[in-house]
């Protein structure tokens, strides 16, 4: 595949080190305030520091550091910016601990970088094997610390452990066959002293699974499959797909990791019946932080036949309905609709699920929120439908954001459809293993794809929106200062949004499109905002007609960082 060539080509190039390499004086100097991360900095974490790729356990993506405000946001301007010499897709968050910041870009490379300044104090770069395949570009979403190391999942399948500090190598464990199409492209969730890993490749038939490490060792703890023997044809389980590939959340107070599964494999399969549901594919799970027990779950899309992945982020938040509070989970699916769950007890019970984009696929849910097929929307083996949203979803991996100031969630959703028909297959370990052939096209009677918009999670009502030619595709940040920060694609902006208005308040040209997940962090008092600029990712991949919306998009990885000057 030329994906593989790809990263073979730029593994020989560029992967030259196979250890960090730290930078003298410069970095023992600005590594003496690093101090160890614990479960009590991860479960109440400083408004200074950043130290989860959503700001906190809950994934609500929100800075409480309200020096940044509608009243100056006009004047922040770049404080610093580095280049990561990637030209792929840039999706990861940076991970910042007293002054010192890490992130990671493309084909695994890993900074560490003085957040104040941007100086370089240790890097490493992974020799990755010549015959690497990602359905989905080689991306990497940033790193998990805890202690004093830092924690990166790899390309070939591995977790990394370096010394926080020094950039050395701790440990190093290989996860599963990187041959089997087994990746790693998010970061790892640590959650009451575990380091628990999800797994990428749900188009080749691997097995979905979440593991639990030793964050000193990295020695297995537990290991929890996704797919359910009795739920898929016989012995069907074992290639299923469910990957566990974005970043969970965690309920600290019921010892709960809750975390998104995605597509079965095949995306569509002659062995199957309507009655096999496929459990747990598409899907929501709630799973015992110390034992690994899927102790409940909830499948958004059973039978899933439009790659409705449920891996999107979970979001842990409490909702008021009537005078009433419950906790709950919210989570913008791709199939198009906002789910609200309870999560009393660490469960998932649902509540409500409310559109949020166009959606053709299914007729509506029933009151336990399964789907009611749309047989004229279904696809089948040698059936072609058009369905809305496009199997892109109505949001993709690219993060949602809620704020406790305004109690509304933001999304950055998209507005597509597709074409798509059932293609027969048969599994090979290492080859695609689809089951579908799809082409993207546009919803009827609109003139625009992206639309970021604020919803208020307990009722499902839209509050406001900005809509956008080109498809969204970064994640989005809100602030104790009353803003919202997101990035386009094709008009490669960064900008600032009232978070109660949706005034547009800023915007600053990047140089590439903004596919990130921005964040804030203070130093000193300081306050600054930062974000990756550098497109790529699944669009120019698979977006077919829609991906012509961005064909001018220039690439090239660089973070930005933000100050009020």
């Amino acid at each position: 595949m030329k994906g593989a060539q790809k990263v073979g080509m730029m593994a020989r190039l560029g992967a030259l080190l196979a250890t960090g390499v730290a930078l003298g004086s410069v970095a023992s100097a600005q590594m003496s305030a690093y101090t160890n991360v614990t479960d009590a900095r991860l479960a109440a974490p400083e408004p200074a520091n950043w130290l989860t790729t959503r700001g906190n356990q809950m994934n609500w993506g929100y800075s409480a550091l309200d020096k940044i405000t509608p009243a100056n946001v006009t004047k922040l301007q770049p404080a610093w910016a580095y280049s990561t010499g990637q030209t792929e897709g840039h999706e990861a968050a940076p991970i910042v601990n007293n002054g010192v910041m890490f992130i990671t870009s493309p084909m695994n490379k890993l900074f560490a970088l003085d957040a104040t300044t941007g100086n370089l104090l240790w890097k490493y770069e992974r020799e990755l094997p010549d015959d690497i395949t990602s359905c989905c570009d080689v991306v990497n979403r940033g790193v998990a610390v805890f202690g004093d190391m830092v924690y990166m999942g790899t390309l070939d399948a591995h977790i990394l452990a370096f010394n926080a500090k020094t950039g050395k190598i701790v440990w190093d464990r290989t996860i599963e066959d990187y041959k089997k199409r087994y990746t790693i492209t998010s970061a790892p969730l640590v959650a009451n002293g575990r380091l628990i890993t999800g797994v990428h490749g749900g188009e080749y038939g691997v097995r979905g699974f979440l593991e639990s490490m030793d964050p000193k060792t990295g020695k297995s703890q537990w290991k929890s499959y996704t797919t359910m023997k009795g739920s898929y044809p016989n012995g069907a389980e074992a290639q299923g797909g469910a990957p566990t590939w974005l970043t969970g959340a965690y309920d600290a107070a019921s010892k709960t990791v809750y975390w998104g599964t995605g597509n079965p494999s095949p995306w569509m399969d002659p062995r199957r019946k309507a009655t096999d549901d496929l459990k747990w594919s598409s899907s929501l799970i709630a799973v015992d932080v110390n034992t690994g027990k899927i102790k409940s779950g909830f499948q958004y899309s059973p039978n899933d036949a439009w790659d409705y992945d449920g891996v999107n982020e979970p979001i842990l938040i409490d909702t008021v309905v009537n005078g009433k509070t419950t906790k709950s989970v919210v989570s913008a699916h791709r199939n198009g609709y906002l789910y609200r769950f309870d999560r009393t007890n660490g469960g998932v019970k649902y509540v409500s699920a409310n559109k949020y984009v166009t959606v053709t696929a299914y007729k509506g849910l029933d009151k336990n929120g399964r789907p009611i097929w749309d047989p004229q929307h279904r696809p089948d083996l040698g059936k072609q439908v058009n369905s809305c949203p496009s199997f892109l979803g109505g949001k993709n991996w690219h993060p949602a954001a809620y704020s406790p100031q305004t109690k509304l969630v933001y999304i950055p959703s998209n507005e597509w459809c597709m074409t798509i028909k059932g293609a027969q297959t048969k599994y090979a370990a290492g080859e695609a293993y689809v089951g579908a052939e799809f082409e993207l096209n546009a919803v009827p009677n609109l003139n625009y794809v992206g639309n970021l918009q604020a919803v208020d999670p307990a009722t499902g009502k839209q509050v406001w929106s900005q809509t956008f030619k080109a498809p969204l595709w970064s994640g989005v940040l809100t602030t104790a200062g009353g803003l919202v920060f997101a990035g386009s694609t094709a008009e490669r902006d960064f900008m600032a949004f009232d978070a109660k208005s949706g005034k547009k308040l800023w915007s600053f040209k990047t140089n590439s499109g903004v596919i990130g997940q921005p964040i804030s962090y203070s130093v000193n008092g300081k306050q600054y905002i930062a974000v990756f600029s550098g497109y790529g990712g699944a669009i120019p991949l698979w977006a077919g007609p829609m991906a012509a919306l961005t064909k001018d998009t220039p690439r090239g990885g660089v973070l930005w960082v933000f100050a009020v000057n």
